[in-house]
């Protein structure tokens, strides 16, 4: 084509557009949607991608935004452009928490395309850390802080997008422009957990703050979910721990009739919950008292174990060994159609049990079923959407689904989506969307206006990640 040797003249970085490079681009990790670009750029500098977004609006081209490709519709996809930002991946500056005065919060600045592991890595020498990290460190800075970015510290501290300060954007027409809540505020409230439809981060400065050097973690089962439930409303509350995850897991029971007369699989679903505190290890405590404080009064079914680690980035990597085991078993190359949603919390106990309960053991084979709870005022960011509440509850389904299968399990997650809007709840929007029109205004209700208008402000010509979001 043409117009790709145009554009590569234009820019100082690289413009790809052999078949191999094409073709590592041309899915995501849903493995649901393929898209072949005609072009991948990787850009050298914020100005590239400046030139990149402007040349693609005067050409009627669309420009996807791609990070890890962690996406799961296509978001990342494009048949024009890919813009390939893991280029981007540097540290720029790190002023730790008081440096610039008694009372100042530390900060990093880093180009988006960085992933989370290696910020992890660079700050550690510090002793810094985010307040909040995703559980796979290998996605990018701007992907998550697009999407919103939860991890097992969002119950308190928010998501990615509220604990960033200050951010470089590219807007649609082609303009790079500084945000943060003191400037260009618009924007900035935009970008974050816009999923890439108003600008696309190249720059971004974080909060980082002093982790203590271990962490402590109980194992703890429950097998009654309202029991769970209750013990989560009091840790939220008092505060007892730093980091609070949960999931699902099915204890697999045999085949029973369905009302439509089949012999389906079913389980008996338990509900595991780590719960972890930093530690100082240079301290001598007196863990026994310690734990009896920490989980007095807590109905869970078994306490199962207890580990201290003198290294708390065992814990922010505390994953990286049940990844590898699910590359090892081809899991990782399998379709994952996610289907996350945050729900009300009066409405969480009645949907989760409807849905463990047509839900097949076997289907999460490959993946899990996760539990994030978080208290309503924890995230500001404003295109976040989430139910109103003291508490919510992150429910989703993850599994790792083999292509001839696909067909069999989206009509079960679509089902589970719509029933989880129906209750009040909202998708988080990083996962396998098939939204229609109506729909989407439906899940930005009352902002929907001014998301239209946004777009139409900051992305004129429409040439960012088009067809994700529809409009009209």
């Amino acid at each position: 084509m043409i117009w790709t040797s145009d554009l590569a003249r234009e820019i100082s970085g690289q413009v790809l557009t052999d078949d191999s490079a094409r073709e590592a681009v041309s899915t995501d990790f849903g493995r649901l949607v393929v898209r072949k670009p005609a072009a991948v750029v990787r850009p050298r500098s914020a100005e590239d991608v400046a030139r990149v977004v402007k040349f693609a609006a005067g050409h009627g081209l669309g420009v996807a935004t791609r990070g890890a490709g962690h996406s799961q519709t296509g978001q990342s996809l494009s048949e024009h452009i890919v813009l390939d930002m893991s280029s981007l991946d540097q540290v720029k500056r790190v002023e730790a928490p008081g440096s610039a005065s008694p009372a100042s919060p530390g900060t990093v600045t880093c180009q988006a395309g960085l992933k989370w592991r290696s910020l992890v890595e660079q700050l550690a020498p510090s002793a810094l850390s985010p307040p909040v990290l995703t559980n796979n460190l290998d996605v990018t800075i701007g992907g998550t802080l697009s999407t919103a970015g939860l991890g097992v510290a969002s119950w308190r501290r928010g998501a990615q997008a509220d604990n960033c300060l200050e951010l470089e954007v590219v807007t649609g027409d082609g303009e790079i422009v500084p945000c943060s809540e003191g400037q260009n505020r618009e924007l900035f409230d935009s970008v974050r957990a816009g999923v890439g439809q108003f600008g696309i981060i190249t720059e971004a400065t974080l909060e980082v703050r002093r982790h203590k050097p271990g962490f402590r973690s109980y194992y703890l089962l429950y097998d009654d979910l309202n029991a769970l439930l209750d013990d989560l409303k009091v840790l939220m509350t008092e505060e007892r721990f730093d980091y609070i995850e949960s999931w699902c897991s099915p204890c697999p029971q045999g085949f029973k009739k369905t009302a439509g007369g089949e012999w389906q699989a079913f389980a008996q679903w338990f509900y595991p919950l780590h719960v972890t505190i930093e530690t100082d290890w240079t301290r001598v405590e007196d863990w026994a008292r310690g734990d009896a404080e920490k989980l007095q009064g807590l109905r869970f079914y078994k306490h199962v174990h207890t580990t201290e680690v003198g290294d708390i980035r065992h814990f922010f990597t505390r994953l990286d060994s049940l990844f590898a085991l699910w590359k090892r078993g081809g899991f990782w190359d399998y379709a994952h159609p996610w289907m996350e949603c945050v729900l009300p919390w009066q409405s969480t106990a009645f949907y989760i049990t409807q849905v463990l309960q047509n839900l097949p053991p076997q289907a999460v084979v490959g993946g899990h079923i996760l539990l994030w709870p978080a208290r309503g005022d924890a995230s500001r960011t404003p295109l976040f959407m989430r139910p109103a509440g003291d508490f919510l509850m992150g429910f989703g389904i993850l599994p790792a689904v083999p292509k001839h299968l696909v067909s069999e399990v989206l009509p079960r997650l679509s089902q589970a989506s719509n029933a989880s809007t129906m209750m009040g709840g909202k998708r988080y929007l990083s996962g396998w969307i098939a939204f229609d029109a109506a729909q989407w205004k439906a899940h930005y209700g009352d902002l929907w206006p001014a998301v239209v208008a946004l777009k139409k402000k900051f992305d004129p010509k429409g040439v960012l990640n088009p067809g994700f979001v529809k409009y009209e």
